[in-house]
């Protein structure tokens, strides 16, 4: 970025934050080479680049340069649907908030009730908001005249035939593999899978887990998944007694999420006092209050970027010349393991 650029993005930030009102005095050059260290060419280039925006309005020769407006904020808003079940979520919504503002945007979310969610998707498309961030799994809900962008966030399902998606994710796939080669580094001999396969996050995290195994010569490593349909403690309570019944010496438990593992430890902290010293447990998710207090080797995805990027994608989508036969966009976060030496 050069001197002049660099200048510009300094007073836009002075013109947002409400100094000069508009009407007021704007400072002269002179003024803004002192104030700025800049010389007189930057300060003048700059002024002129403010003035061709519309937010500055120079006078005759002599009688100052005024502010004519500010920026309009916002420019646009933009919906997020969601159940406000998780904390994860609000990661997620936290970072597509700061990445709106940034941008001149505002969000506005939406957790419609029991049957109101194709009420809201019609209201939202004769609406003037710019698209919708999705934490949902279902893309059948949004019908073919659907006319805004919308991306989804880290729950994305499988596409139907004719369908086309965007959405923004961590990377499921190399952090679930990353976290299974630790595992079996470490020297741990008889490893399961406990998981979900409700979503392409899910997929794509117990393919990992599989193909690391497969790779390490572990012939019977898709005998040793173990799915359940919710996650609830009742069906991890019901995994865990086929997972012994099979796999009596198992050492290792590597999971899909942070509330599969909690289920786990809730579990055998009374059934089986002494786990700790036979098995071991993995996560995915770091949920605090989860990870953090039962030093749970997990994966950090990353929530709040996730939330920052889908918001870059959607604007971008939204900008461009058509909206509807737009390209799918797919982008994967880097995911990162923490907690690795407990495994």
């Amino acid at each position: 970025m050069n001197k002049v650029n660099e200048l510009v993005e300094q007073l836009h930030d002075l013109l947002d934050s409400g100094a000069f009102p508009p009407g007021a005095r704007f400072p002269s050059e002179y003024e803004l080479q002192e104030r700025f260290a800049v010389s007189r060419f930057t300060a003048n280039k700059a002024v002129a680049l403010l003035a061709a925006e519309g937010l500055l309005e120079r006078g005759v020769r002599g009688s100052g340069t005024y502010v004519k407006k500010t920026k309009v904020f916002p420019k646009g808003w933009i919906a997020v649907i969601e159940d406000f079940k998780h904390p994860y979520n609000m990661g997620m919504v936290a970072g597509a908030a700061q990445e709106a503002f940034a941008q001149g945007y505002m969000i506005s979310t939406f957790c419609p009730e029991t049957g109101g969610m194709s009420k809201l998707i019609n209201q939202l498309n004769y609406s003037d908001c710019v698209g919708i961030l999705g934490m949902l799994f279902q893309l059948d809900i949004f019908p073919s005249y659907f006319q805004k962008p919308v991306i989804h966030l880290d729950s994305v399902a499988e596409p139907q035939p004719g369908q086309s998606s965007h959405y923004v994710m961590c990377d499921n796939y190399g952090a679930a593999s990353e976290m299974m080669e630790k595992v079996l580094a470490s020297g741990k001999k008889n490893v399961v899978i406990l998981g979900i396969s409700n979503s392409l996050t899910r997929k794509r995290r117990l393919e990992g887990f599989l193909d690391v195994m497969e790779k390490y010569g572990i012939e019977d490593a898709k005998q040793r998944e173990f799915l359940i349909r919710q996650g609830s403690q009742h069906e991890v309570k019901i995994a865990l007694r086929k997972i012994l019944q099979k796999f009596p010496d198992v050492d290792f438990i590597v999971t899909d999420s942070d509330d599969i593992a909690f289920h786990i430890i809730q579990v055998w902290n009374a059934e089986r006092p002494d786990w700790k010293k036979q098995t071991g447990i993995s996560g995915f998710g770091k949920v605090r209050g989860i990870s953090d207090l039962h030093n749970l080797p997990t994966v950090d995805q990353h929530p709040w970027h996730i939330g920052s990027e889908a918001v870059k994608v959607l604007l971008e989508i939204a900008q461009s010349d058509d909206v509807i036969n737009h390209p799918p966009v797919h982008i994967e976060v880097p995911a990162e393991i923490i907690n690795a030496e407990f495994i």
